[in-house]
């Protein structure tokens, strides 16, 4: 009889251990809703980005909406405010403008606390400060890292004091571009560079970039500049279409570029063109939208110390960035495309290392 009972207490501490084990993996996030609410419109890493995210929600149970909306901020503003009244779990919102986004989601978030968000290069500006709203965490690219990559190819190239043209809007026309301005000004003060010129496109347009740079250039001698850095991809465009179409500058003569984030047209221009289009700073945007949707699932598991910043490597914070990777022309290849940079690109380029993790949701969750 002893002997049976001991058998059963056996049994009934396997099953307790097995039911403890299960319980510690059980996954907190199955059957929740989400949506990806971009205020720009789709462009192939924006896609890449929705890609991932719908990946991860899918491999986790999770229900994952995406939405474009064509830069109209009242767009954008409806879309957020129609999911939140839907009963979402949490949203992913991108790219809000700095004058109106706070305001807004600070008016979101006291009418559905019980709603999980996370912002990605969304400020938080009022009353002449930058501001916090408590639970929400914000992701950006670490915009000063994507200057950087790019004045040290600069100084690898030209050597210290390397003249250069900055090509942007500011300063206080768009946090992206103020945080990438904080780089440019630590290494000119430190005597890296020189900025020999500043074009400022009058619109967020290629054609803008192109017209307000081909007049530029017939300012200049090329022998007193060696470079250009533009803060943008769709400015880079205009750019290296300036400097294409000018034969002061390009060819024998050609002005080398690089410019921040990227695009399959700009691949393809550094492929056909590196002696123009030398380099691009950029994170990876598969990457980017994995990193950022575990964030909100974390938030919605109510496991805020488990969120990572692979920029500092402290855990539990409100603000994550993600360090940026110089791709650069002479490195790729026939067959490489913005898809697949991480053939050729360094490190910092999809780095699994640079996800939150839990449990239930592993770094190599969709990528076996």
């Amino acid at each position: 009889m002893k002997k049976v009972i001991a058998v059963v207490l056996a049994l009934m501490m396997a099953v307790m251990m097995c039911t403890a084990a299960t319980a510690e993996t059980t996954n907190p996030v199955a059957g929740k809703k989400v949506a990806y609410i971009m205020l720009l419109p789709s462009a192939t890493i924006f896609q890449m980005w929705a890609n991932s995210c719908v990946d991860l929600c899918k491999a986790l149970g999770v229900e994952c909406d995406v939405h474009f909306c064509n830069g109209d901020f009242n767009a954008w503003q409806d879309r957020i405010s129609a999911c939140a009244a839907a009963g979402y779990d949490g949203l992913l919102i991108s790219h809000g403008n700095q004058d109106g986004s706070y305001t807004f989601l600070k008016g979101i978030t006291e009418q559905y606390p019980d709603l999980k968000i996370v912002c990605f290069d969304t400020q938080f500006y009022t009353d002449g400060e930058y501001q916090k709203l408590p639970g929400v965490t914000q992701l950006f690219q670490q915009d000063k890292s994507l200057v950087t990559v790019l004045l040290d190819a600069m100084i690898e190239k030209f050597g210290e004091g390397a003249r250069l043209i900055k090509v942007w809007r500011g300063p206080n026309y768009n946090s992206p571009f103020d945080r990438r301005e904080v780089g440019w000004q630590e290494y000119e003060q430190a005597g890296k560079i020189k900025t020999v010129g500043e074009v400022q496109p009058l619109q967020d347009s290629m054609d803008s970039a192109n017209s307000v740079m081909a007049a530029y250039l017939q300012s200049i001698n090329r022998e007193d500049v060696d470079g250009v850095v533009v803060y943008y991809d769709l400015y880079g465009q205009g750019v290296y279409n300036a400097i294409s179409e000018d034969s002061n500058f390009s060819g024998d003569k050609a002005l080398p570029m690089a410019y921040l984030d990227i695009d399959q047209v700009d691949v393809t221009n550094m492929q056909n063109h590196p002696e123009i289009w030398m380099a691009a700073g950029t994170t990876d945007w598969t990457m980017n939208g994995e990193i950022a949707m575990r964030l909100l699932l974390l938030e919605i598991a109510g496991e805020y110390d488990k969120i990572y910043d692979p920029a500092t490597g402290n855990y539990g914070v409100d603000v994550v960035e993600v360090p940026g990777t110089a791709i650069m022309a002479t490195s790729l290849k026939d067959t490489s495309t913005v898809e697949n940079l991480g053939e050729i690109a360094g490190e910092t380029y999809g780095n699994l290392g640079y996800l939150s993790v839990a449990d239930w949701m592993p770094a190599d969750l969709i990528h076996k």
